[in-house]
């Protein structure tokens, strides 16, 4: 099967269906149209005809038959769109899909498929057709953070098949993503960093993971500055997922990655200040490590410390992001980096003291407002670093 994008519109439904669709998606934009009850919402015409019973009856039949006739193909694309949309922004569907067993029960199975043996994707072999629509309920179960899926999640993320499909990204410079790619590099993962609240599975994961993901990423930096966003859309989750492990690791382990963030940070950070979001997640997630690695690791901070010309490059690098970058966020990471690296003196040149003061009052204040307490933490810690206070 060829390649395809995961935006592709549902297609091959009846006029009614696709009516309906369309308004899930118009409701999911205005508020004043949004369904307001379970009644509304099990009024629907796709969920009268196909919820639960008959997407339940097409799970069971992929997973024993491994095919779809054209009716349970068309009935599978429909239903999933149709709880991604209504989960995305209806409490009542998000309730609803919860609750559903043997829905859950079903997609945990197929979900092992995966992960165990390969079956569905195309690593190794072909691509099933209807991935696709499995991927857009796996987002679905993402929305109501079903931790039912977790555990066989990571196990997708942890296979041969998640470091195939990675590897098999060509030098870099993929502008998009089949299917495959798509649900092994970016759905399976975003479904655990978005549902790991503890990051006890991200530690599980990373300590698995941890030297393959070395590997992987090493193979990448030579094409670093032809990094499209759809590469840097995969790449950030290895990235993501070591980040919460970094004070555990001795520095054997932490110098790799050390290394990689390096020529990430000297060579994407300064194209495009006005990039897409996976160019800001990776940038600030590099940042992130950086800031981790130099702030528990004496030995790691001291050699950052006595490199000239990195530490020079860095140090502009950092200026500018702090300066120019539209992500606060970002701006916010790069000054607590630099504060580590420089003497107060120098810092205090360079950066207007109140600007940085209220920048972190404001991502506080934000962070405690969205009851985000551990990124208020965090925000806090960067603040009361010893050069910054």
């Amino acid at each position: 099967m060829s390649a395809n994008k995961i935006e592709t519109h549902v297609n091959g439904i009846n006029t009614l269906e696709t009516d309906v669709i369309n308004s899930c998606k118009t409701q999911a934009t205005q508020d004043a149209l949004s369904i307001e009850n379970s009644e509304q919402f099990q009024e629907h015409p796709i969920f009268q005809k196909y919820l639960p019973k008959q997407l339940s009856q097409v799970l069971e039949h992929w997973l024993s038959d491994g095919t779809l006739d054209a009716d349970q193909k068309q009935i599978f694309r429909t239903c999933a769109e149709f709880l991604l949309q209504s989960t995305k922004t209806d409490s009542n569907a998000k309730q609803w899909i919860s609750q559903q067993s043997e829905l859950i029960n079903f997609t945990e199975k197929c979900l092992n498929e995966i992960g165990a043996y390969g079956y569905y994707i195309g690593i190794g072999g072909l691509e099933d057709p209807n991935l696709e629509s499995f991927d857009w309920l796996i987002q679905a179960f993402e929305n109501v953070q079903c931790k039912q899926l977790l555990d066989v999640l990571v196990k997708c993320v942890t296979s041969r098949f998640y470091v195939d499909a990675l590897r098999g990204l060509s030098e870099g410079k993929s502008t998009s993503l089949s299917i495959t790619e798509h649900f092994l590099l970016v759905t399976c993962p975003n479904y655990i960093v978005t549902c790991d609240r503890d990051k006890s599975y991200s530690s599980k994961i990373a300590n698995e993971m941890l030297n393959h993901y070395d590997d992987l990423l090493a193979h990448f930096l030579p094409h670093v500055k032809q990094w499209t966003t759809s590469i840097m859309s995969c790449l950030f989750y290895p990235m993501k997922i070591v980040l919460s492990t970094i004070p555990s690791l001795p520095y054997e382990q932490r110098k790799p990655m050390y290394d990689i963030i390096l020529v990430i940070l000297l060579n994407t950070s300064t194209c495009d200040l006005n990039g897409e979001r996976p160019r800001h997640k990776m940038i600030y997630t590099s940042l992130c490590l950086l800031v981790e690695m130099v702030r528990c690791d004496v030995i790691l901070l001291n050699e950052l410390k006595n490199k000239s010309d990195i530490k020079s490059d860095l140090i502009k690098v950092l200026n500018d992001l702090s300066k120019y970058e539209s992500d606060e966020q970002i701006q916010l990471k790069a000054i607590e980096l630099t504060s580590l690296l420089v003497p107060e003196e120098e810092f205090r040149k360079e950066n207007n003291t109140e600007q940085v003061t209220g920048l972190f009052v404001k991502s506080f204040n934000v962070a405690v407002q969205d009851g985000k307490l551990n990124k208020a933490d965090g925000v806090l810690r960067g603040f009361s670093g010893r050069d910054i206070a």
